[in-house]
Order: C-alpha cells, then structure tokens, then sequence
C-alpha cells in the first residue's frame, strides 16, 4: 500500500515521525481520515486524538491539544500544543495537570489578573483529553 510522510510537531519537537498508510485526526469540522494522494488540506484541530495506521492493522494513537493540521502533496503535518502517545500518558500526572488547571482557573475568577484564563482553560481542555483517552 502507498505511504505518506507523517509529522506530529509539538514547541518540544517531533511526538510522532515516519511512513504512514493513513493518519485521522480531530478536525474542528469532524474528523478527517487522510490518505495518500489527498487533495491539499489545511485545517484547525480541535483537541482529541490523533491515530496513525503504520501498515495493516498496526495503529498508534496520541492524545493532543488544539491545533493546525497541513497535507501537502505526500506529507501530513499536525503542529499541535501538545501530543502524547496513548501508551505514555501517566493518569497521576495528567490528573496533577488537570487539577492545577483548575486551581488557576478558580484564582482567575476570584480576581487574579496574573492568571492567564486562555492558557489554563486550553490546559485543563488537554489534561482532562489526557485522562479520557488514558481511561480507554
């Protein structure tokens, strides 16, 4: 089967590199299932997951945050905040994301002018994705 090169880009770098036979991913309009020689696409991501079909019945799956997605002739490109293999997500850890997210989000309803509510409600958004797709 045909192949398209796949990138799954975070600020801290590559989650996910290589040679795919298909990738879906959360569009803001539904999901998009993305083979090879698909028409060029660009599109916003809502936060979700992101499955890559390596061959056959081989799937990996990543939990991610909001972001862009691009396919330009062979080569799909998801930039997102944030994307972590389902198989690594640590529960106790995104249950501490989640709950300092709140925390922030609480202080900045009490007046706080320091807390950046975009930031901490995005944050609370992918810590609670994180335990969904964990809870799988």
């Amino acid at each position: 089967m045909a192949t398209l090169h796949c990138e799954i880009i975070t600020p801290e770098g590559h989650a996910f590199a290589g040679e795919v036979e298909m990738i879906v991913v959360p569009g803001s309009e539904g999901g998009l299932g993305i083979l090879p020689r698909h028409q060029p696409i660009v599109s916003r991501l809502d936060v979700g997951e992101i499955r890559v079909r390596i061959s056959g019945t081989e799937w990996r799956s990543f939990a991610t945050s909001d972001g862009y997605f691009s396919m330009q002739g062979e080569k799909a490109i998801a930039l997102v905040e944030g994307a972590m293999a389902t198989d690594a997500i640590d529960v106790t850890v995104a249950e501490a994301k989640a709950a300092d997210a709140r925390e922030r989000l609480q202080a900045s309803a009490d007046g706080d002018e320091a807390i950046n509510r975009f930031r901490a409600e995005r944050d609370l958004e992918y810590a609670e994705n994180l335990l969904l797709i964990a809870g799988r």
